[in-house]
């Protein structure tokens, strides 16, 4: 049990700062406990100013209170508290309950870890033990004022935290100012990992390393995962460095994120010399645990905005659901501007260490929007925001993945469910399309692509008029055809 202890506190030692903050606050436990030690400690420093050195009695007699009036105060502000606490978090839980069930059952987490929540759990519970400590320390005997006097003053703290409280909840609730927190969450995590974290260590280079690359697994040691789960964190930084040491290849089976099954391999390496490798260090550096965290998970971090938008779909709620979409498109736009998307990481001296499963931009657009896609299939209205969205982010400078943007767009207007379109609904969704032809180089493809979608129409005049609006150079089509 002891040895356990030690290797837990081991394993928080070597967490980062991020990663130590988001498994304190993972803990509802964790800031009361600190709260309700400071008010152990100013108990036992006002008991002592009051009982043992007798403070009150050096004082005016127009502001020391006797006995009785102390205990009634203590009496008074103990029952006031506890109630105060129980009513704020029954009926916080009864608004976050109804919330999860409209938007997502996640967004609790992130309530509850907010700053302004674990404090206000943290004020209420240390001052119900301040109060409560004193009303059983207190005698017949001396003159009160400093522990009457703090307790007071710690309600008043407690109904101001309150009402602060309200107005946190109030304003987080929001779907605004909640997908805005999301956004920035991921976005976070998206620059701790692929910039703070990734970044000195990838190749820009493939060829420069070409012949360090394994050619076949048949070479490789591999090391099994011994209990199943998701992998939690990845310490990419020390992996290079062991690798480093013991001058070795690694190649991770799985990403962050991804469900390690039991007795499957978890990595493999490649020796370049007879010694042995201690494979227990290298494990050690991968996290596996039951549920998935967000330290290092992007994808887990963004299907929390989609899980928003896909409710908002099914709650007849276009506002909040186009919202989100654009909350999406703008963390996409900062994951392609952060991103260097290879899968090989190098130690200082230019040499391969690391193969890692790598998600690529076309990755994160599916992730992002293809599951809302899936349900706008019908929504017409949403599936032309999408396709804004994303003709929004082929127009940034830097952005280099035209054709997977392309290839989307074209991907959500073939899983239209077109029976459900009419004409003016089509103009609308055309105009997009031929806008993200245009900015991403693909007006051949818009060309076939919307012919045809108009040769499927059963609308003679409406296709006419159609084909007026958006003429078509059907030439390309007919010669490829």
């Amino acid at each position: 049990m002891f040895m356990k202890i030690i290797n837990q506190l081991k394993k928080h030692k070597k967490k980062t700062p991020r990663e130590k903050k988001l498994s304190l606050y993972a803990n509802l436990w964790a800031t009361p406990i600190i709260y309700t030690g400071a008010a152990i400690l100013l108990f036992f420093l006002a008991v002592l100013a009051d009982l043992q050195w007798n403070a009150g009695e050096h004082l005016p007699s127009i502001i020391t209170i006797q006995y009785q009036l102390t205990q009634t105060i203590l009496s008074t502000l103990t029952a006031g508290i506890l109630s105060l606490t129980t009513f704020t978090f029954y009926g916080v839980l009864a608004a976050l309950t109804t919330f999860s069930i409209q938007f997502s059952p996640r967004i609790l987490k992130n309530f509850m870890m907010n700053t302004v929540t674990q404090r206000t759990l943290g004020i209420f519970i240390g001052s119900f033990h301040y109060v409560l400590l004193c009303l059983l320390f207190i005698n017949k005997e001396t003159s009160f004022f400093f522990i009457p006097v703090l307790a007071t003053g710690l309600t008043i703290v407690s109904i101001v935290t309150f009402v602060i409280f309200i107005n946190h909840i109030v304003t987080w609730l929001q779907v605004t100012n909640m997908t805005d927190d999301m956004k920035e969450e991921s976005a976070i995590i998206a620059k701790n990992l692929l910039v703070e974290e990734m970044d000195n260590y990838r190749v820009d280079n493939t060829e420069s390393i070409e012949d360090q690359i394994p050619s076949s697994d048949d070479e490789s040691h591999f090391v099994k995962v011994e209990k199943s789960g998701y992998i939690q964190t990845i310490d990419f930084i020390n992996l290079i460095e062991e690798a480093e040491k013991d001058n070795i290849v690694i190649k991770l089976e799985y990403k962050v994120g991804n469900y390690a099954f039991q007795s499957t391999p978890l990595f493999r390496y490649w020796k370049k010399g007879p010694s042995s490798i201690d494979e227990s260090k290298y494990s050690s550096l991968i996290q596996l645990g039951r549920n998935q965290n967000e330290v290092q998970d992007i994808e887990y971090s963004l299907n929390k905005l989609v899980e928003i938008a896909i409710r908002a779909i099914g709650n007849n709620d276009p506002k909040t659901a186009t919202r989100t979409v654009y909350q999406i498109g703008d963390l996409l736009i900062e994951i392609s501007d952060l991103a260097m998307f290879t899968p090989y990481l190098a130690d200082d001296q230019g040499d391969l260490r690391l193969i890692i499963q790598n998600l690529v931009f076309r990755d994160y657009l599916y992730i992002g929007l293809a599951s809302i896609r899936h349900y706008a299939r019908r929504n017409i209205i949403l599936t032309v925001e999408i396709l804004k969205v994303l003709n929004a982010i082929a127009k940034v400078d830097r952005m280099d993945e035209q054709d997977a943007i392309w290839e989307f767009a074209e991907y959500t207007a073939r899983s239209l469910e077109m029976h459900f379109i009419h004409s003016l609904d089509r103009e609308k969704l055309y105009y997009t399309l031929f806008s993200i032809a245009e900015t991403t180089g693909h007006k051949e493809k818009y060309d076939k692509l919307v012919d045809g979608m108009l040769r499927n129409m059963e609308d003679e005049e409406d296709r006419s008029e159609l084909e007026r609006k958006f003429p078509l150079d059907r030439s390309a089509n007919n010669v490829k055809s």
